[in-house]
């Protein structure tokens, strides 16, 4: 009799022993915005954020990329059921109204959410300083466009930016960009235009197009799938575009001036290590340049604008400059 007990108590201490390791491994799925993976901006940074916690802690994971905003409710729903996760991630502000009800149905699933707010106690949600990371993209641009001796930049104090969907996350983006280049120059002028979509570049290169015509020599492309496009204009023309959310560099070498980084990768990489760290909080988190949850890359700037960015970003983090998050109309 003693020697089944101990039999059974070390078989129980094998699957306690077996399931904290399983714990420790975590399994992660993620639903994806709409354009999917190979966006090269949005979507791939988070998946590269999976990639560095299966890198850091073994993690499984399995991912979902939604062709419609009517999908989102489906995937979550179907990843909910199984109970089999330790944490579901929405990727994009579009799927809140999905993840809201999802949330309420599943309350002892943890969830997280990218780019906007879910008001669940088992939903965290992290958000962006949208308008400081413009703001370092105008002061960019601005000191640039005034540049006489690039071949890219013509004489007119002229740049652009397209964006995806007109929503106040776009917008603030937007808003920040005209501050910021208007803080160096009052004079530049600010081309903004809507794709209204994420996944159309051929729109957002005829958009584009259409700046450059108009005098604009760098164009910001905040538009996930659809800047793209942007990209593609701006090599064609030979002027510069700005990338968005990872650095698009290597897709024209010779004219991305920079990127307006959102590191989704981190935040990523960070809520799932709070999971499998069991400090997991369903909250709002907000992260700026001073968090480490936005920045710009060097790329193409010269040395002297790098230098001014670094001088703005301390401003910005001593929350010394005040940046509009609306566009004043």
């Amino acid at each position: 009799m003693f020697k089944k007990s101990l039999v059974l108590v070390l078989g129980l201490l094998l699957v306690f022993s077996f399931a904290s390791v399983v714990k420790a491994e975590g399994r992660i799925a993620v639903v994806f915005a709409t354009g999917g993976l190979g966006d090269k901006s949005f979507n791939d940074s988070g998946y590269e954020g999976l990639l560095m916690a299966k890198e850091a802690f073994g993690i499984e994971y399995d991912y979902a990329e939604p062709s419609a905003i009517t999908d989102f409710e489906t995937y979550l729903n179907q990843f909910s059921a199984t109970r089999r996760y330790d944490l579901i991630i929405s990727i994009g502000f579009d799927q809140a109204d999905a993840l809201n009800k999802i949330a309420a149905r599943f309350p002892d699933q943890k969830y997280a959410i990218v780019d906007t707010v879910v008001d669940q106690p088992n939903v965290a949600s992290f958000v962006y300083e949208e308008k400081e990371r413009g703001f370092l993209l105008g002061v960019a641009a601005a000191l640039m466009t005034t540049r006489t001796n690039d071949p890219k930049i013509n004489p007119e104090k002229v740049i652009g930016v397209i964006g995806g969907m007109e929503i106040p996350l776009i917008e603030a983006n937007i808003a920040g960009y005209i501050a910021g280049a208007k803080y160096i120059d009052p004079e530049v002028e600010v081309l903004y235009a809507y794709v209204g979509d994420w996944a159309d570049p051929a729109k957002g290169k005829e958009l584009t197009l259409s700046q450059i015509e108009r005098g604009a020599d760098i164009i910001w492309g905040a538009a996930g799938r659809s800047g793209l496009g942007v990209i593609m204009a701006a090599e064609e023309q030979d002027c510069y575009a700005i990338g968005a959310d990872s650095d698009q560099g290597h897709l024209a070498p010779e004219h991305v001036l920079t990127n307006g980084m959102k590191f989704v990768n981190n935040t990523v990489f960070l809520v799932i290590e709070q999971v499998l760290n069991d400090t997991f909080e369903g909250d709002t988190h907000v992260l700026g340049v001073k968090e480490g949850g936005l920045g710009y890359s060097k790329n193409l700037l010269p040395e002297d604008i790098i230098n001014k960015l670094e001088e703005v970003e301390e401003l910005m983090k001593n929350k010394e400059i005040d940046i509009p998050d609306t566009i004043k109309k």
